[in-house]
């Protein structure tokens, strides 16, 4: 079973009650008909009586009034008024008369019921105009209330004048408009107080004719308020037919600035169209052209407007990659394109727009002329590209040939020159010029160019560091030649020197120029900076294998030569001290331990040796430090008695090393103790072993070794005059530890100095030391 939805009941219910509601009048008075025919029967045969037609015609007239009422602009609500007032009167009439009948009657009932049938349709009938006009007052009071809140709620300022031009109803906003705090104080008042003379004068020739001609009038006018100034307002004008007018007013400020904004940005979007580079199209599906503006159309040889209604496809037919962007724009894509269009570069942008459905109505589009950018993109990955020469280039001279040869060839500068700084004589000296250059200037070949010296304009610009560009070279009094150059253009190189191009015939040289040839020097920087680079580590190579050559020798000396003749002499030496007594046997015995103590001294000269020129590596292997130190430190304090030697260290400490790492400890203790005085100095040795790294750290109480000498101590040479061990010192020390792979520095011990050495922690497998970095 199917019910009837929830609104359609009450939308029925609400109709049903309206309809009984507007034919209230008709049921009462057909009731009252109903009443007096009753009556007419309780006392007698109708035919036989007239006084049932009165009651009668009245009850039947109420039911004609109801039908009229029906047709009248009162509501439903209005006309069940009025039947309450029929019902109303006629109970009311009821009432007097069976009131009368019991005072004056023996026999109250029937009278009163004659008299009742009789006169309350006539009362009812009375009750239905007094109805009708209450209907009607209440009516009127309503639209009255409602025009009122409409007046005081409108924000349209809304006035009605008398006949006079006075002021009889103003709302709120009205006097809001205008400046008046209370809309009393412009009631009795002319309109002209709202308008100047000059704007009233107006108004009074232009507005008041047209409004008695046509009853209306709508305009724009200069309103002025309460303060004295004015403001623009849209003015309605409307004649009533007493004479009166009702006049709208609506501030149109607001308004008037949104246009004046509009009007600006339009003027701004016109000058942007037709003073920027850009070019404004729109085309339709079947390619119509339907918009074409912009400045840039002039490099395409269009006017504005020249191509519209004509079609893309047969404008750019012999351009593909322009149908091609117009199809996939048409087909829905966002494209963007740079095309080249003749000598124009056009970068464009193309935006399909579509309907509801999602087809494609028309294409906008926008268009830049690149083409400046489009040839700067062109000349930087062409010197980009010519750049690349300078990468193969391994000379000074050659990168400053390359150099000039690509600013000729590329950037379209042919007198072009590098010259390169000499410190010695704080000059600039010529290193490359183009063929182009000796023409102009005469000179053959480049030595026969004259340097720059200190006070001319080329060292000026070396020394600032700054880029000059010059528009009439012939105008520079501390010009360095009197070449036959109108712009000219030094571009310093760091500290290598400058490189200088001019042109014969040309004003200054254009920035775009001057950004690639500033570029183009930077390349040249680099370059020489890697040039000279490459030209001393070839020289140093050089060196090193002359050193590694000459220790290649000494070395072969001293094993084959000086430890042999040691030998030699040790044997004898040996032989003498088994067959000599006394003096001559102590003497014999010292030449034994001499031999020994020089055989000692040259196998650790042969050690470095290795060390330094990696003849031979080092046979690295665990070493206990701890034990080999403690030895050590014995020997020193029979051979230092007058020094306390402190030690810390662990059981044990095992590190990568080989036998002479006590030679290296003794070396640095020796060092300490012959580089102090102090009666009570001390040497210090702390050992801490660690997962990776041992730190073995040795230090005094002496006078310390300055800041400035903490690098420079290790260097050779560098050993005390008084030294009694090896010979070799701390460079000993430094060169054995760099061929360990580990680690040493000097701190401050305060009071003293702290040598600090970081050693790899042993493994369990010995290793070959690491090549060592030439210092």
């Amino acid at each position: 079973m199917s019910t009837a939805p929830f609104g359609e009941d009450r939308a029925g219910n609400a109709a049903l009650s309206s309809g009984l509601r507007r034919w209230s009048v008709v049921a009462v008075g057909a009731f009252l008909a109903i009443v007096s025919i009753a009556g007419g029967l309780v006392d007698g045969p109708v035919s036989s009586d007239g006084r049932v037609a009165i009651p009668l015609l009245a009850s039947v007239a109420i039911i004609g009034a109801g039908v009229l009422i029906q047709r009248t602009e009162l509501g439903a609500g209005d006309i069940s008024a009025v039947a309450v007032w029929i019902v109303t009167t006629a109970v009311m009439f009821g009432g007097v008369v069976m009131s009368a009948a019991v005072v004056m009657s023996n026999d109250p009932i029937p009278v009163g019921s004659t008299i009742l049938t009789f006169m309350a349709p006539i009362g009812a009938l009375g009750g239905s105009v007094a109805g009708y006009y209450d209907a009607r007052r209440r009516k009127q009071h309503r639209v009255t209330k409602r025009t009122e809140r409409a007046l005081e709620t409108a924000t349209d300022g809304i006035a009605i004048l008398n006949d006079a031009d006075e002021y009889v109803t103003v709302n709120q906003s009205h006097a809001d408009i205008y400046g008046y705090d209370d809309p009393a104080a412009m009631v009795g008042e002319t309109w002209d107080i709202c308008y100047s003379d000059e704007e009233t004068t107006r108004l009074e020739s232009d507005a008041l004719p047209m409004l008695d001609e046509r009853n209306e009038w709508r305009g724009e006018a200069t309103g002025r308020r309460a303060d004295g100034s004015t403001f623009p307002q849209e003015l309605t004008l409307t004649r009533m037919e007493d004479g009166g007018i009702v006049c709208i007013v609506r501030d149109i400020t607001d308004q008037r600035e949104r246009e004046r904004q509009y009007r600006q940005q339009k003027r701004r979007l016109q000058t942007i169209v037709e003073n920027v580079p850009i070019v404004l199209f729109a085309f339709e599906p079947d390619g119509t052209l339907t918009l074409s503006e912009g400045k840039s159309l002039e490099a395409l040889g269009l006017e504005p407007g020249e191509v519209v209604g004509d079609s893309m496809f047969d404008i750019y037919a012999d351009a593909p990659e322009v149908i091609e962007a117009c199809e996939l724009a048409l087909s829905g894509e966002t494209v963007h394109r740079t095309t080249k269009l003749g000598p124009v570069a056009l970068e464009a942008w193309m935006t399909p727009v579509t309907d509801d459905d999602g087809t494609v109505t028309q294409v906008i589009g926008t268009g830049m002329d690149v083409t400046e950018q489009h040839e700067w993109t062109e000349q930087l990955t062409e010197l980009h590209d010519a750049s690349r020469q300078l990468t193969y280039t391994n000379s000074i001279e050659s990168v400053a040939e390359t150099t000039v040869t690509i600013a000729e060839s590329v950037l379209d500068s042919p007198v072009s020159t590098l010259w390169r700084y000499d410190d010695e004589t704080d000059s600039l000296h010529p290193v490359a010029m183009t063929d182009s250059t000796s023409d102009v200037i005469g000179v053959e070949a480049v030595e026969d160019l004259s340097p720059v010296r200190s006070d001319r304009l080329g060292m000026e610009v070396f020394r600032s560091g700054e880029s000059r560009s010059i528009a009439d070279y012939q105008t520079i009094e501390n010009r360095a030649f009197d070449w036959p150059l109108s712009s000219v253009l030094i571009v310093p190189l760091g500290e290598y020197g400058i490189l200088q191009v001019g042109k014969r015939d040309a004003d200054e040289i254009d920035s775009q120029s001057r950004q690639l040839i500033e570029i183009l020097g930077l390349n040249a920087q680099a370059a020489l900076d890697r040039a000279e680079r490459e030209q001393l580590l070839r020289e140093r190579t050089e060196e090193l294998e002359m050193r590694t050559s000459q220790m290649e020798f000494i070395n072969s000396i001293l094993r084959h030569d000086i430890l042999n003749g040691m030998t030699v002499i040790r044997a004898r030496a040996e032989f003498l001290e088994a067959d000599l007594d006394d003096q001559a046997g102590e003497y014999a015995e010292t030449i034994v331990r001499w031999c020994d103590d020089i055989s000692g001294f040259i196998e650790r000269v042969q050690t470095v040796l290795n060390a330094l020129s990696d003849e031979d590596a080092i046979a690295l292997k665990p070493v206990e430090a701890t034990a080999l130190f403690e030895a050590e430190f014995e020997q020193l304090r029979q051979t230092y008695p007058d020094v306390t030697f402190d030690t810390s260290m662990p059981d044990e400490a095992w590190v990568q090393a080989d036998e002479l790492l006590a030679d290296l400890l003794s070396n640095i203790a020796r060092n300490a103790i012959e580089h102090n005085d102090r009666e009570d100095l001390r040497v210090t040795v702390r050992i801490e072993p660690g997962m990776e790294s041992t730190t073995i750290r040795v230090a005094d109480n002496g006078r310390g070794i300055p800041a400035d000498r903490h690098e420079v101590a290790f260097r050779r040479g560098e050993s005390h005059a008084k030294s009694t061990g090896s010979g070799f010192g701390l460079f000993f020390v430094d060169v054995m530890v760099d061929a360990y792979g580990g680690d040493i520095r000097i701190e401050d011990n305060e009071p003293g100095a702290a040598f600090v050495i970081e050693l790899p922690t042993s493994s369990d497998e010995p290793v070959e030391s690491p090549k060592r970095e030439t210092r």
